[in-house]
Order: structure tokens, then sequence, then C-alpha cells
């Protein structure tokens, strides 16, 4: 009998105007953010849980799923739609469910992601990467000065401004949804 997974309390954070679920999903926007523009949360999908297709309304019996993080590469363009996992994740039924109403929306929408699930051991940080994470993280290990947490934020604002505001700005959403600005005349207007 396969041992079912429990998360440990998470610790969400809240840096460049992200609202990162964990430091898992921090970790992973600090090792992307070169190559990478990307959306966190950004796209939910409701999905009947028995047919697990899109719906197009949000009904009794309807489910709400957000992948982690829809992002493009900066050259190449290849996007995907990433759902970030402790690698004990691995075969658990709602793992399953998710990629499979990823995956049939993707089909129904005609977008050309690819979903993947990328777990915690495969997120490699570099030196750079670390000290990136571990500045992230110092206000977390003496959360109860709210005038360290203030002054940490005005830093990570003036440090990290490669990474995006609260609302990307509109060139970005359509570069990381559609790979290019003026494509399928998605705000053509700005």
């Amino acid at each position: 009998m396969k041992k079912i997974f429990h998360y440990n309390n998470s610790r969400k954070v809240t840096v460049w105007g992200c609202n990162f679920d964990s430091l898992l999903e921090l970790k992973f926007a600090i090792y992307i953010q070169q190559e990478y523009e990307f959306l966190h949360n950004w796209i939910p999908v409701y999905f009947d849980p028995c047919t697990k297709r899109p719906a197009g309304y949000i009904g009794r019996n309807i489910r709400r799923y957000t992948p982690d993080f829809l992002m493009r590469h900066k050259e190449t363009k290849k996007a995907y739609w990433v759902e970030i996992k402790p690698r004990a994740y691995t075969g658990e039924k709602e793992l399953i469910l998710r990629r499979q109403v990823a995956e049939n929306y993707i089909r129904q929408k005609g977008y050309d992601w690819e979903f993947r699930i990328i777990y915690d051991d495969e997120i490699k940080l570099t030196l750079d990467h670390l000290v990136q994470f571990n500045e992230c993280c110092c206000f977390l290990i003496q959360s109860s000065s709210r005038k360290k947490l203030a002054k940490f934020q005005n830093r990570s604002y003036c440090l990290f401004s490669c990474f995006p505001s609260t609302l990307p700005d509109r060139k970005r959403i359509q570069f990381v949804m559609f790979g290019e600005p003026e494509e399928k005349g998605f705000l053509k207007n700005e």
C-alpha cells in the first residue's frame, strides 16, 4: 500500500510583488529568472472533475486548478505550464488529475504550451542563486521584527528589480502567453 503524502506547514513568502505559496516556488523563480519570463499563479482553470475537461462556467460540481507558473524561454520561445512539487508527491492521484486537466485545457485553447511537473530535486541553484534565496529567506528567520521585514523588503525591491511586480505589464503577459507581442491579435492597441 502506497504511503499518503502529507505537506508540512509551508512558508508563504511575498517578494518582488509575487506571492509564493512556498519556499520551493521561490527557489524555482530564482532558478528560472535569467532564461525565462514567467507569470506566477496566473491562469485558473475551472473543470469538471468527472470528465477532467475545462468548464466554461462556475457551477456546483466545478473545481478550480491553477498551475504554479506559466513561463516562456526568452530566446527559444518554448512555453511551459509548470506545477512545482516535492519528489515525495510523485504518483499522487491529485497530481495525475492536475496533469490531465492542464493538458486538456492547453489542447482546447490551442496554446503552444507544454505541461511539466518539476520536482524539488530538479531545481539546482548556483552560488549566486543561493545568495538571492538566502536574502529572501533571511526575514523568515526573524519574522517577529516588523522593522527588519520592512528594511528587507525595501532592499529586495532594489536588489531584485528583474523580478515581476504584482501586475506584470501587458507586453510581458503577451510574450509569456503567446510568444510574440502582436501574436493572435492580443493587445494590439498597446
